[in-house]
C-alpha cells in the first residue's frame, strides 16, 4: 500500500509511528548552494537530490527525511556556501543516530553533490560512526550517487562532461525546464574550459612555501575561472534527464532491495561478511 506522504516533514508523528510498524528505511538527501554556471540556479544539488529521492521513494515506499542543503564544494564563486567536510559529516551522523534511536534500520544517503572531498569524508566518517558506536550494528547505510547507477550520466564522464554540464542540465530540463537559462548559457575562455573537462579539480589553486609532500597546501580558487561549467550543457535535453532517472530508479532500487533483504537475514543470523583490512601498514601511505 503506498504511502500517503512520502516526505517525513508532510506526516504526523503518529504516523511516522505507525510507518515504524512495517517498514525501517529512511532516504535522507543532501546537495547545498553552489553555482552552476549562468544557466541553472544555485540550487542544482538540491534538486538533484530532491527530486531523485521523490522518484526512488515512490519505488521503495518509504519516508524521505528532510533534505540538507549544506555541505563542501570547494568553488569560491558568489552564492557557493562551503561548510567544512567534517562539520556535514558530524551532522550525517548525529541524524542516522537520533533516527536510529526511533527505530530506523536502513539508512540510503542520496548525495546531489558529487564533490569528490564530500564524498569521500562522508563514506569514511560514516565507517568510523559504526566504528565508534557498536549499537548501530545493525543499521544499514548506503551511500547512492546517481551517477553509479545510470550507464548514461556515468559514460558522460569518459566523454569529460562533469559539472553543471550535460547531465544536470538534463535532469533540470526534465524536472522543472522553467528554471533553466539556457539564453543565458556561457562558458569560461575556451581554453579554460578545455582545462575544466580534462582535470575537474584545475579549477583549484595550490600553493606552499615547501616541495616537501608532508606541507599542507593552501586551496583557493584560480581567478582565470570566471564560470566553472565543466562539459557541453548545450548537449543537454529533457530526455537525457528522464533516462538518467528512470535507468537509476530501476538500477538502484533493485540494489536497495537487495540490500535490506540481506540485511535483514544478516540481523536475524547474525551472520556478517567479513573483509580483509587492505593495506596492512596505512601509515606506509600517508
Amino acid at each position: 500500500m503506498a504511502l500517503k506522504h512520502y516526505k517525513m516533514l508532510d506526516c504526523t508523528f503518529p504516523e511516522v509511528q505507525a510507518y515504524l510498524e512495517t517498514n525501517k528505511t529512511i532516504l535522507i538527501p543532501y546537495g547545498l548552494s553552489e553555482q552552476h554556471g549562468a544557466h541553472l540556479p544555485l540550487d542544482t544539488d538540491v534538486r538533484n537530490a530532491e527530486f531523485i529521492s521523490a522518484a526512488l521513494a515512490k519505488k521503495l515506499d518509504c519516508l524521505i527525511a528532510p533534505t540538507l542543503n549544506y555541505t563542501f564544494s570547494g568553488g569560491m564563486l558568489p552564492g557557493t556556501i562551503n561548510v567544512k567536510p567534517t562539520t556535514f559529516c558530524n551532522l550525517v551522523g548525529e541524524i542516522i543516530e537520533s533516527l536510529y534511536l526511533q527505530g530506523f534500520r536502513n539508512f540510503i544517503i542520496i548525495p546531489g553533490h558529487g564533490g569528490s572531498e564530500s564524498l569521500l569524508i562522508l563514506k569514511e566518517s560514516l565507517r568510523i560512526l559504526k566504528w565508534v558506536n557498536p549499537s548501530l550494528a545493525d543499521a544499514l547505510i548506503m551511500l547512492m550517487p546517481i551517477w553509479d547507477y545510470s550507464p548514461t550520466w556515468f559514460a558522460m564522464f569518459d566523454e569529460k562532461d562533469y559539472h553543471a554540464a550535460k547531465a544536470e542540465t538534463s535532469l533540470l530540463l526534465h524536472w522543472c525546464p522553467e528554471v533553466v537559462r539556457m539564453d543565458k548559457m556561457v562558458l569560461d575562455e575556451p581554453e579554460i574550459a578545455d582545462r575544466l573537462r580534462q582535470d575537474p579539480d584545475s579549477y583549484q589553486l595550490r600553493e606552499s612555501f615547501t616541495d616537501n609532500p608532508h606541507e599542507i597546501v593552501q586551496t583557493g580558487q584560480r581567478d582565470d575561472v570566471k564560470i566553472g561549467v565543466m562539459g557541453w550543457p548545450e548537449q543537454a535535453s529533457a530526455e537525457i534527464g528522464r533516462k538518467i532517472e528512470e535507468e537509476f530508479v530501476k538500477n538502484g532500487g533493485e540494489a536497495l532491495l537487495a540490500a535490506f533483504a540481506a540485511a535483514d537475514e544478516a540481523r536475524k543470523s547474525g551472520k556478517r561478511i567479513v573483509h580483509d583490512n587492505g593495506a596492512h601498514l596505512k601509515i606506509r601511505s600517508v
